[in-house]
Protein backbone atom coordinates (compact mmCIF):
# COMPACT_ATOMS: atom_id res chain seq x y z
CA UNK A 1 0.00 0.00 0.00
CA UNK A 2 1.27 3.47 -0.84
CA UNK A 3 2.35 5.76 1.95
CA UNK A 4 0.76 9.16 2.22
CA UNK A 5 1.54 12.18 4.36
CA UNK A 6 -1.57 13.85 5.75
CA UNK A 7 0.15 17.08 6.75
CA UNK A 8 -0.62 19.92 4.38
CA UNK A 9 -3.89 18.41 3.18
CA UNK A 10 -6.04 18.26 6.32
CA UNK A 11 -7.27 21.86 6.15
CA UNK A 12 -8.34 21.43 2.54
CA UNK A 13 -10.01 18.13 3.38
CA UNK A 14 -12.08 19.69 6.15
CA UNK A 15 -13.24 22.38 3.73
CA UNK A 16 -14.27 19.69 1.27
CA UNK A 17 -16.06 17.83 4.05
CA UNK A 18 -18.13 20.92 4.78
CA UNK A 19 -18.99 21.28 1.11
CA UNK A 20 -19.96 17.63 0.80
CA UNK A 21 -23.19 18.21 2.67
CA UNK A 22 -24.31 20.96 0.30
CA UNK A 23 -25.67 18.69 -2.41
CA UNK A 24 -22.64 18.74 -4.69
CA UNK A 25 -22.82 16.23 -7.52
CA UNK A 26 -20.36 13.36 -7.35
CA UNK A 27 -17.68 13.69 -10.06
CA UNK A 28 -17.88 11.60 -13.21
CA UNK A 29 -15.02 9.92 -15.10
CA UNK A 30 -11.85 11.82 -15.97
CA UNK A 31 -12.01 13.26 -19.48
CA UNK A 32 -8.80 12.53 -21.40
CA UNK A 33 -7.63 13.58 -24.82
CA UNK A 34 -5.82 11.05 -27.02
CA UNK A 35 -2.36 11.85 -25.68
CA UNK A 36 -3.46 11.75 -22.03
CA UNK A 37 -5.25 8.44 -22.52
CA UNK A 38 -2.21 6.91 -24.21
CA UNK A 39 0.04 8.01 -21.32
CA UNK A 40 -2.46 6.63 -18.81
CA UNK A 41 -2.66 3.26 -20.60
CA UNK A 42 1.14 3.03 -20.72
CA UNK A 43 1.33 3.66 -16.96
CA UNK A 44 -1.30 0.98 -16.36
CA UNK A 45 0.42 -1.59 -18.57
CA UNK A 46 3.81 -0.91 -16.97
CA UNK A 47 2.32 -1.50 -13.54
CA UNK A 48 0.90 -4.84 -14.67
CA UNK A 49 4.21 -5.89 -16.22
CA UNK A 50 6.09 -5.03 -13.03
CA UNK A 51 3.63 -7.03 -10.90
CA UNK A 52 3.82 -10.05 -13.20
CA UNK A 53 7.61 -9.96 -13.03
CA UNK A 54 7.45 -9.83 -9.23
CA UNK A 55 5.11 -12.83 -9.15
CA UNK A 56 7.39 -14.79 -11.50
CA UNK A 57 10.36 -14.28 -9.18
CA UNK A 58 10.61 -17.20 -6.69
CA UNK A 59 12.20 -14.86 -4.14
CA UNK A 60 9.38 -12.29 -4.28
CA UNK A 61 6.30 -14.18 -5.41
CA UNK A 62 3.08 -14.36 -3.40
CA UNK A 63 1.99 -17.48 -5.30
CA UNK A 64 1.75 -20.95 -3.88
CA UNK A 65 4.63 -23.18 -4.96
CA UNK A 66 2.32 -25.31 -7.10
CA UNK A 67 1.20 -22.27 -9.11
CA UNK A 68 4.63 -20.85 -9.91
CA UNK A 69 5.69 -23.28 -12.67
CA UNK A 70 4.10 -22.15 -15.89
CA UNK A 71 2.84 -18.86 -14.46
CA UNK A 72 2.46 -16.40 -17.34
CA UNK A 73 0.68 -13.48 -15.70
CA UNK A 74 -2.31 -12.33 -13.68
CA UNK A 75 -5.77 -11.84 -15.15
CA UNK A 76 -6.94 -8.30 -15.87
CA UNK A 77 -9.83 -6.48 -17.45
CA UNK A 78 -9.09 -4.36 -20.50
CA UNK A 79 -8.35 -0.73 -19.62
CA UNK A 80 -11.62 1.06 -18.79
CA UNK A 81 -11.16 4.85 -18.87
CA UNK A 82 -14.78 5.28 -17.77
CA UNK A 83 -13.75 3.90 -14.38
CA UNK A 84 -11.05 6.46 -13.69
CA UNK A 85 -12.09 9.38 -11.47
CA UNK A 86 -10.45 12.38 -9.82
CA UNK A 87 -12.48 13.20 -6.73
CA UNK A 88 -12.28 15.16 -3.46
CA UNK A 89 -11.13 13.28 -0.41
CA UNK A 90 -13.60 14.18 2.35
CA UNK A 91 -11.83 13.72 5.68
CA UNK A 92 -13.62 12.71 8.85
CA UNK A 93 -14.05 15.59 11.29
CA UNK A 94 -12.90 13.21 14.04
CA UNK A 95 -11.24 9.88 13.42
CA UNK A 96 -13.21 6.83 14.50
CA UNK A 97 -11.67 3.42 15.09
CA UNK A 98 -13.56 0.69 13.27
CA UNK A 99 -13.19 -3.06 13.55
CA UNK A 100 -12.78 -4.93 10.29
CA UNK A 101 -12.78 -8.71 10.00
CA UNK A 102 -10.14 -10.92 8.43
CA UNK A 103 -10.96 -13.90 6.22
CA UNK A 104 -10.34 -16.37 9.05
CA UNK A 105 -12.48 -14.43 11.52
CA UNK A 106 -9.93 -12.34 13.44
CA UNK A 107 -10.80 -8.71 14.09
CA UNK A 108 -8.42 -5.83 13.38
CA UNK A 109 -8.81 -2.09 14.14
CA UNK A 110 -8.54 0.59 11.46
CA UNK A 111 -9.11 4.33 11.44
CA UNK A 112 -11.89 5.53 9.16
CA UNK A 113 -10.11 8.45 7.56
CA UNK A 114 -12.86 9.77 5.30
CA UNK A 115 -14.75 8.96 2.13
CA UNK A 116 -14.83 9.49 -1.62
CA UNK A 117 -17.81 9.78 -3.95
CA UNK A 118 -18.08 9.26 -7.69
CA UNK A 119 -20.79 9.07 -10.34
CA UNK A 120 -21.07 5.99 -12.55
CA UNK A 121 -23.88 4.73 -14.76
CA UNK A 122 -26.10 7.60 -13.68
CA UNK A 123 -25.77 6.94 -9.95
CA UNK A 124 -23.67 8.46 -7.18
CA UNK A 125 -21.60 6.03 -5.08
CA UNK A 126 -19.71 6.60 -1.82
CA UNK A 127 -16.91 4.47 -0.37
CA UNK A 128 -15.12 4.80 2.96
CA UNK A 129 -11.35 5.10 3.18
CA UNK A 130 -9.24 3.64 6.00
CA UNK A 131 -5.81 3.98 7.53
CA UNK A 132 -3.77 2.10 10.15
CA UNK A 133 -4.22 2.75 13.86
CA UNK A 134 -0.54 2.12 14.53
CA UNK A 135 1.25 4.45 12.11
CA UNK A 136 4.63 3.81 13.73
CA UNK A 137 4.44 0.14 12.81
CA UNK A 138 2.58 0.38 9.50
CA UNK A 139 3.19 3.91 8.21
CA UNK A 140 0.70 6.43 6.88
CA UNK A 141 -1.43 5.29 3.97
CA UNK A 142 -4.97 5.50 2.68
CA UNK A 143 -6.62 2.21 1.83
CA UNK A 144 -9.95 1.58 0.13
CA UNK A 145 -11.33 -1.98 0.32
CA UNK A 146 -14.55 -2.65 -1.59
CA UNK A 147 -16.93 -5.21 -3.04
CA UNK A 148 -18.84 -4.78 -6.27
CA UNK A 149 -21.17 -6.92 -8.37
CA UNK A 150 -18.20 -8.81 -9.87
CA UNK A 151 -17.00 -10.03 -6.44
CA UNK A 152 -17.12 -13.80 -6.24
CA UNK A 153 -17.65 -14.33 -9.96
CA UNK A 154 -15.11 -12.47 -12.09
CA UNK A 155 -13.13 -10.99 -9.20
CA UNK A 156 -12.05 -12.24 -5.77
CA UNK A 157 -14.97 -12.98 -3.44
CA UNK A 158 -13.21 -11.28 -0.54
CA UNK A 159 -13.27 -7.94 -2.35
CA UNK A 160 -10.54 -5.85 -3.88
CA UNK A 161 -8.32 -3.00 -2.71
CA UNK A 162 -7.20 0.41 -3.92
CA UNK A 163 -4.37 2.56 -2.55
CA UNK A 164 -5.05 6.29 -2.53
CA UNK A 165 -2.91 9.39 -2.11
CA UNK A 166 -4.23 12.89 -1.46
CA UNK A 167 -2.74 15.61 -3.66
CA UNK A 168 -2.12 19.24 -2.68
CA UNK A 169 -5.65 20.18 -3.79
CA UNK A 170 -7.16 17.64 -1.40
CA UNK A 171 -8.17 15.25 -4.18
CA UNK A 172 -7.38 11.63 -5.00
CA UNK A 173 -7.14 9.62 -8.19
CA UNK A 174 -9.83 6.97 -7.81
CA UNK A 175 -8.90 4.63 -10.63
CA UNK A 176 -10.51 1.20 -10.46
CA UNK A 177 -8.20 0.01 -13.24
CA UNK A 178 -5.58 -0.23 -10.48
CA UNK A 179 -7.83 -2.29 -8.17
CA UNK A 180 -5.97 -5.35 -6.96
CA UNK A 181 -6.76 -8.58 -5.16
CA UNK A 182 -5.87 -9.35 -1.55
CA UNK A 183 -2.97 -11.77 -1.32
CA UNK A 184 -5.38 -14.48 -0.14
CA UNK A 185 -6.44 -14.93 -3.76
CA UNK A 186 -2.95 -16.18 -4.60
CA UNK A 187 -2.10 -18.08 -1.44
CA UNK A 188 -4.91 -18.76 1.02
CA UNK A 189 -2.61 -20.86 3.21
CA UNK A 190 -0.04 -18.12 3.76
CA UNK A 191 -2.20 -14.99 3.92
CA UNK A 192 -5.17 -13.93 6.04
CA UNK A 193 -6.57 -10.81 4.39
CA UNK A 194 -8.87 -8.14 5.74
CA UNK A 195 -12.37 -8.08 4.25
CA UNK A 196 -14.06 -4.83 3.20
CA UNK A 197 -16.85 -3.54 5.45
CA UNK A 198 -20.43 -3.95 4.25
CA UNK A 199 -20.67 -0.16 3.90
CA UNK A 200 -18.23 -0.50 1.01
CA UNK A 201 -20.36 -2.95 -0.97
CA UNK A 202 -21.45 -1.58 -4.35
CA UNK A 203 -24.47 -2.99 -6.17
CA UNK A 204 -23.01 -2.06 -9.56
CA UNK A 205 -20.27 -3.94 -11.41
CA UNK A 206 -16.87 -2.29 -11.82
CA UNK A 207 -15.27 -4.30 -14.64
CA UNK A 208 -11.76 -2.88 -14.29
CA UNK A 209 -8.53 -3.88 -12.63
CA UNK A 210 -7.55 -7.33 -11.49
CA UNK A 211 -9.69 -10.44 -12.00
CA UNK A 212 -9.65 -13.71 -10.09
CA UNK A 213 -6.33 -15.53 -10.21
CA UNK A 214 -8.09 -18.78 -11.06
CA UNK A 215 -10.89 -17.72 -13.40
CA UNK A 216 -13.95 -19.93 -13.64
CA UNK A 217 -14.20 -21.64 -16.98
Amino acid sequence: MKRMRLSGTIVMCFILAALAGCGEKAPGPVVMDEAAQEAWEIRLVEMRIDKNEEFMDPERTSLMAKDLPGFEGLNYYYPAPELRFHVPFVAEASLDTMTLVKRKGEEVPYLRMGHVSFSYEGNAHTLYVFGPVDTEAYGDYLWLPFYDATSGTETYGGGRYLDLEVDEAGEVELDFNFAYNPLCDYNHERYNCTLPPEDNRLACALPAGEKLFHLQE
